[in-house]
């Protein structure tokens, strides 16, 4: 055979191994993520579900604005800060309602009185992915992915606040909302790095091993000297 030919070979034999080795590796990093990504917004439900049964339907009924400094609302806003402080990665908790237009207004913000500019009054429209909140209306859920408002970039759990919790024939009355930023949930679901190296490596490996193996060996003539 020829060097050309071995050369050729060499050459498809390589791409056909960093192909399948990439094409591997990929749905590996994928399936990966997939499987972060969903544990993370499991986790992000159960907290919201449960947070969401301690409110008090009652205790946010007939508030409007300008009652953002009334012991009613500061004391709804303050159950909401004690809840979120149990888990360090929350960054905000706040309670919107779906209103007959299926347009979203806030409610309660838990920044608030801590960050009067930073949070969001009763009655201001929330500019969130509309559709995610009306879903949390029949149970809890996540944001559909990352998304972006004035306030800076989040992906949000919702569940929805019943004025009988405990009970399934109770009405929701609005909708309990958690924040973890979009940065957060980005790294904590794009951990497959480990993934990519290690099959980065095996192409070197398989490549390299292709190369080697098609050396030819030295071979030994009859009369025990190497032919010339």
């Amino acid at each position: 055979m020829s060097g050309t030919k071995i050369s050729e070979n060499l050459l498809l034999l390589s791409i056909a191994a960093i192909l399948i080795i990439g094409c591997l590796t990929i749905a590996a990093y994928n399936a990966e993520n997939s499987a972060i990504s969903d544990a993370v917004r499991k986790g992000m439900e159960s907290t919201v579900g449960v947070m969401a049964t301690q409110v008090n339907a009652s205790d946010i009924q007939g508030l409007k604005p300008g009652d953002e400094t009334s012991p009613r609302y500061l004391a709804v806003a303050q159950q909401l800060r004690n809840m979120r402080s149990m888990n360090d990665h929350i960054l905000n908790a706040y309670i919107l309602k779906v209103n007959k237009d299926q347009t979203i207004t806030f409610v309660v913000d838990d920044l608030y009185p801590l960050d009067p500019q930073g949070s969001a009054k009763i009655g201001e429209i929330s500019t969130a992915p509309r559709q995610d909140i009306i879903d949390a209306l029949s149970g809890p859920t996540t944001s559909a992915k990352p998304y972006t408002t004035k306030y800076g970039s989040f992906m949000t759990a919702y569940a929805p606040i019943d004025d009988l919790p405990n009970s399934s024939y109770g009405n929701t009355t609005a909708v309990l909302a958690i924040d973890l930023t979009a940065a957060d949930y980005t790294s904590y679901t794009t951990r497959g790095g480990l993934i990519l190296i290690t099959g980065f490596v095996s192409m070197i490996i398989a490549v390299g091993a292709i190369i080697l193996g098609s050396k030819p060996c030295d071979t030994v003539g009859s009369s025990g000297k190497k032919p010339e």
